[in-house]
């Protein structure tokens, strides 16, 4: 996975991706993947508001990896995401952070 498919992968709250996807995603930006971001989503509605259609199965759920990439690349007060109350807004801002830290272009 290229550094902009990775980049891309984070800026969304709203997503729950396969530990292996993950992974790759952690790998492309650089950062370690960390085991205790998997977590078992059992539901078909779950309360992050994302619709499953098969479960349980393990996943990570986007805006904690983007959380765990910015934390990771000592980013916390750059994006200053937890200012805002929205997943997607929260990922957004630490996508944009990222991007600018690796010089990825827009």
């Amino acid at each position: 996975m290229d550094r902009d498919t990775a980049l891309n992968s984070i800026e969304t709250g709203h997503a729950i991706y396969a530990p292996e996807t993950a992974k790759e995603i952690s790998q492309a930006l650089g950062v370690p993947f960390k085991e205790s971001l998997v977590r078992v989503y059992e539901s078909d509605r779950h309360p992050l508001g994302l619709t499953m259609y098969k479960g349980p199965a393990d996943g990570v759920w986007s805006l904690e990896l983007a959380r765990h990439v910015a934390d990771c690349l000592g980013l916390e007060a750059d994006c200053d995401y937890q200012l805002y109350l929205g997943r997607g807004t929260q990922a957004r801002a630490i996508a944009e952070a990222v991007r600018i830290l690796l010089s990825i272009p827009a």
